[in-house]
């Protein structure tokens, strides 16, 4: 019965990789969550790799891993990939990209365990035609989050719904506001 449950279990494991199933997984074995590249572009932006990249496009956007958008271009000898939001985001708040625009982007650069390089795009500028659009707040924060710039003005701007500073005891036994 062992040697059975044996032979199933290492049947399924290869059934899931032959048949490309591993974004399925099994008890999380064969989840490819990251993709090729082993970034999270959505939370991968580190300020201390900050920087902005000039050069030509190559390759127009496209759909890649974790449903990101990436621009690849290139400058000299060097090639980069611009990520530049989720499918409903850039579909949404792109700018027009073809090959051989001329593009300016700020962003934080990391290197992919695929060996490429990539750029999480903050701004990005079409210098061919003028178009640039904010991908991303100062602080790498992504615009599709909801806690981006806009985001930010408006929670200011209306206050905090449903809740603020809690008065007397509160939940927590805290105190309230300091009174002079």
């Amino acid at each position: 019965m062992k040697r059975f449950s044996l032979i199933l279990i290492c049947a399924v494991l290869l059934n899931c990789q032959l048949l490309g199933q591993a974004n399925a997984g099994f008890f999380g074995f064969g989840s490819e969550v990251k993709g090729k590249s082993g970034l999270d572009f959505s939370r991968g932006y580190d300020l201390n790799t900050v920087g902005t990249f000039s050069g030509r496009v190559t390759e127009s956007p496209r759909l890649a891993e974790n449903g990101q958008y990436l621009i690849e271009i290139e400058s000299g000898s060097e090639t980069v990939n611009l990520s530049v939001g989720p499918e409903n985001f850039w579909e949404k708040k792109g700018i027009p990209v073809k090959v051989d625009d001329e593009i300016t982007a700020k962003g934080s650069r990391a290197q992919g365990q695929d060996g490429k390089t990539y750029l999480l795009t903050q701004k990005l500028v079409n210098r061919s035609n003028g178009k640039q659009v904010e991908i991303r707040n100062d602080r790498g924060e992504p615009a599709w989050s909801g806690r981006s710039a806009g985001a930010a003005q408006m929670r200011g701007g209306i206050g905090f719904q449903g809740g603020g500073f809690m008065r007397g005891g509160g939940m927590m036994g805290g105190g309230g506001m300091m009174r002079r």
